[in-house]
């Protein structure tokens, strides 16, 4: 009786826990039909609403693994309307990227409203794009704001790109298909030509410094358009270039445009809206190994300019400060803007001598006073250099360049107070501390790049004045510190990561 009890009841029991294991187990799998895939079984779709559903079940992905998807036989016109050609096909992709094809699409592609750049959905999520081939046009703004767009294919049916159909596609690079006898590319891929190379339509991921070749003749309006980290251009056309309108540079006033200087003028008079922008190339003398022959030289052979025109000097082997030299001269640069005869001067000094570059132990009246300070408009610090002395360049209202040394520990009190052409300022890893309002007023100063990792010691006012858009680039790993420092805490809205 006893071993039947004990049979009756462990057969019932292991029926139950089987079917418990099989009940679990089925709906573990029907949990995970469920859940989001990381893949997409289907890569061809004839619609968006198909596209969306597919894609709205998939896992959250990255620019550099995106989902490869082909749109076919898709009117890309059919969804066109007056404030955003794309908008509905953007919407699709539900925070997913997406490599694009639709060469089998038909429909031009049209222009969008300029405002939609700030708030088209998932615009930023295209990662690449081969068009249909028998696509002939893409209207204005078209493809505004894919900033994450790298590569796009046109097809040599492709004849018409209207005006900042790029804009903000700040990594984008163009192939342009075998047959196209109306587009062209160059740099690998970075620019978009046409008429055989002589106009320029596009190259919104230009970056620095960069030189347009002299057989562009022609420079599309908004051919720059989404390009913010453009910071120079140079030009050797003897005659400007045509420009398509007054909007081929997204932010005029941050850009140098460099021009020879016997064509400065007319480059002027072509480019009004850019006028402020252009200055001289640099053409930089012969060194001099003291203030007496940089003073002949300026003052013998060269005639009165502007400060869109500077001379170029070089300054070797001079010492360029007077601490412990036993001169009574409070202020340590008056020797050296005394050079400058009124004309306005760029100044190269690496090879000169100082640990301070000027030097004074107070302010007194000999900065506010002394001459030619409003005439220096670029200079180049000395390597041997590991501080700026106090009030150094206060006042040098046409200073638009600085060169630190890559060796400078500190600035000094009011080194550069006043400076109001000042934009742009970067200082080098080795910075220890920034004295009180080192660049107070500097009003167009929109941008300073401190590459210190551990925050430089920050005293009072040193930014006070500066312009209203300024901002602060420090090393992406040392963000948080910056902004919880003191002293760069009052700046930690506008503490960015170096790009």
């Amino acid at each position: 009786m006893v071993k039947t009890r004990k049979r009756n009841f462990y057969i019932p029991f292991s029926l139950f826990f089987c079917a418990v294991f099989l009940m679990a187990f089925m709906g573990c799998s029907n949990s995970t039909q469920d859940e989001p895939s990381d893949t997409v079984e289907t890569t061809q779709f004839s619609s968006l609403s198909s596209l969306k559903t597919v894609l709205g079940n998939r896992v959250q992905n990255t620019a550099k693994n995106p989902y490869q998807i082909t749109l076919v036989n898709v009117d890309m016109a059919s969804f066109s309307d007056n404030e955003d050609s794309l908008g509905e096909l953007f919407t699709t992709f539900q925070g997913r990227y997406v490599a694009l094809d639709i060469s089998t699409c038909t429909g031009n592609i049209g222009a969008a409203a300029a405002t939609v750049m700030t708030h088209r959905p998932d615009a930023d999520k295209l990662v690449s794009l081969i068009l249909g081939e028998s696509t002939e046009s893409i209207g204005a703004f078209a493809f505004a704001g894919c900033t994450a767009l790298v590569s796009i294919s046109l097809p040599a049916s492709m004849s018409t790109i209207s005006d900042s159909a790029f804009a903000a596609c700040v990594s984008l690079g163009f192939k342009v298909t075998n047959g196209n006898t109306v587009f062209t590319t160059d740099m690998d891929g970075k620019r978009l030509l046409r008429d055989q190379g002589k106009t320029l339509v596009a190259w919104p991921s230009a970056v620095g410094t960069l030189q347009i070749s002299s057989e562009i003749t022609t420079i599309q309006d908004y051919a720059f358009s989404g390009a913010p980290l453009l910071r120079e251009l140079i030009l050797d056309h003897n005659t400007p270039p045509t420009l398509g309108g007054d909007h081929v540079f997204e932010n005029p006033s941050d850009i140098t445009i460099r021009v020879p200087r016997e064509q400065v003028s007319q480059y002027k008079t072509s480019w009004q809206a850019y006028r402020d922008a252009i200055k001289c190339t640099p053409d930089w003398s012969t060194p001099f190994t003291d203030l007496a022959g940089l003073g002949a030289w300026v003052d013998e052979g060269k005639a009165q300019n502007d400060r869109w025109t500077p001379y170029y000097a070089v300054l070797k082997d001079v010492p360029l400060s007077n601490r412990g030299t036993g001169e009574m001269l409070e202020d340590g640069l008056r020797k050296l803007y005394e050079t400058f005869h009124g004309k306005y001067i760029a100044l190269d000094v690496d090879a000169c001598t100082g640990a301070t570059i000027g030097f004074s132990d107070r302010y007194d009246q000999t900065f506010s006073s002394r001459p030619n300070r409003d005439k220096l408009v670029q200079i180049i610090l000395p390597k041997s250099s590991t501080s700026v002395g106090i009030y150094n360049f206060y006042d040098c209202t046409s200073l638009e360049s600085v060169t630190f040394p890559s060796g400078l520990k500190q600035i000094n009190k009011n080194a550069f107070d006043h400076c109001t052409a000042l934009k742009e300022v970067e200082l080098p890893a080795t910075l220890k501390l920034l004295g009180a309002y080192a660049f107070r007023n500097c009003t167009q100063l929109k941008r300073v790049i401190v590459h210190a990792e551990v925050p430089p010691a920050l005293n009072g006012g040193v930014f006070s004045g500066v312009n209203e858009d300024f901002s602060i680039y420090v090393p992406a790993n040392s963000v948080e510190a910056y902004k919880s420092m003191t002293g760069w805490q009052a700046f930690a809205g506008i503490i960015k990561a170096i790009e």
